[in-house]
């Protein structure tokens, strides 16, 4: 009876500390997320296509990765839609800013944060 106590409270120990680690680097992938943002919204108003085109690309494959983490994750079907429209308003911005549309560009990415802000509100977890 005791040796299952101990093995319970090593895997109650070993499951705290992996879901730590989990949340700190879901937070670390999180705040890239959101600097990716900040450089895409900066070099579009400075009209530098170069850099708000791989700005987009960059996050639009990081989009890709959020629906893949809410798709494992249970009870998180907003999460998927939000992660795939945010990737679906990455490579709208990407479009634009190709066919030189700052305006069109800027108009998406600040639909891309509104998006990125309405998930936060459900999912980002609470320090």
């Amino acid at each position: 009876m005791q040796k299952k106590i101990i093995q319970f409270g090593i895997y109650i120990g070993l499951t705290s500390i992996l879901l730590t680690a989990y949340a700190a680097v879901d937070a670390d992938f999180m705040q890239v997320m959101d600097e990716k943002q900040k450089s895409l919204s900066s070099n579009i108003s400075l009209k530098d296509a170069k850099g708000a085109i791989a700005d987009a690309k960059e996050m639009e494959e990081m989009f890709k990765e959020t629906e893949a983490f809410f798709i494992a994750k249970p009870n998180a079907a907003d999460g998927v839609t939000w992660a795939q429209e945010s990737r679906a308003l990455a490579a709208d911005v990407s479009q634009a800013l190709v066919a030189d549309d700052f305006d069109t560009a800027s108009q998406k990415s600040v639909s891309l944060a509104k998006t990125c802000k309405a998930c936060h509100k459900i999912y980002k977890s609470k320090d």
